[in-house]
């Protein structure tokens, strides 16, 4: 990887936007994704596609900050795929009802013992059952990306890869605990403790995306109305919406910032975000 070229690209997209040489930065992505098209549009109308510039360019900066190139994240989805179907081949809490006691819940996998088992060695349990909804969701959402190019897919690998290995560290841990270990001296217990609070950060993320896609279909309402200040408070949500995932330890996805920049928001601007 030429590291003195990501460290110009760096620097373009650094700089102020009034200050960024178009051309410069248009000839930077060429060398990246050999896109004429995209090239001619960005030279022929820079303001126009400004935005999209410096999206594309912050998509594969990600990428090279990272050490990765693009057969490096071809490889990594090689990986991680067949890793997470196995992973949702086995759910962990499938809930049934026992038949001759209907009222009683069974999940399967879940230890007898379970009620036993100190706090912090419970929450690996509970914290993987939110692990086994991201890893599904995302892995959802790769499904619907099949034709993407590979640095438009290696936010939602990223994602599942720390997802599904947290997931199976937490589970190998969960079924290795044996009863009478003090928890303090036991390393799943800060792992625990630490998931519970990643637990508390899901729900904020959950809650931050639920009122972002509320205001995205308020915002486009707006816009189409030209109500000024309807737009303005909604924008507004939008945004609070997105620092509050980024602050939880989330990411907006491609897909999302795509929609976003369609409606007048770039959520990669330092000055808004």
């Amino acid at each position: 990887m030429d590291h003195n070229f990501t460290a110009q690209l760096a620097d373009w997209l650094n700089s102020p936007r009034d200050q960024r040489d178009i051309a410069a930065g248009a000839l930077m992505l060429l060398r990246l994704n050999n896109n004429r098209l995209l090239y001619a549009n960005i030279m022929r109308r820079p303001d126009k596609f400004a935005d999209k510039l410096e999206y594309e360019l912050r998509k594969h900066l990600r990428i090279r900050l990272d050490g990765l190139t693009r057969d490096d994240v071809m490889r990594l989805e090689s990986q991680v795929i067949p890793a997470a179907e196995k992973t949702l081949a086995t759910p962990p809490a499938v809930i049934s009802t026992d038949d001759e006691l209907p009222e009683a819940k069974v999940a399967r996998g879940r230890r007898e013992d379970h009620d036993r088992l100190p706090a912090a060695v419970q929450a690996l349990w509970d914290n993987n059952l939110q692990l086994y909804k991201t890893i599904k969701n995302v892995f959802e959402q790769l499904k619907t990306m099949e034709r993407a190019e590979p640095c438009d897919r290696y936010e939602y690998l990223k994602i599942l890869d720390e997802a599904d290995k947290k997931y199976r560290a937490n589970l190998e841990r969960y079924d290795g605990f044996v009863i009478g270990d003090e928890p303090d001296a036991c390393p799943a217990a800060q792992d625990a403790t630490d998931n519970a609070t990643d637990d508390q950060a899901a729900r904020k993320i959950n809650a931050a995306r639920k009122t972002l896609s509320k205001y995205k279909k308020i915002l486009a309402q707006s816009l189409e109305q030209d109500n000024a200040e309807k737009t303005d408070t909604a924008k507004a949500k939008i945004l609070d919406s997105v620092a509050a995932i980024r602050h939880a330890g989330g990411i907006v996805g491609a897909a999302v910032t795509t929609e976003l920049l369609a409606l007048g928001i770039n959520i990669n601007d330092d000055a808004q975000a």
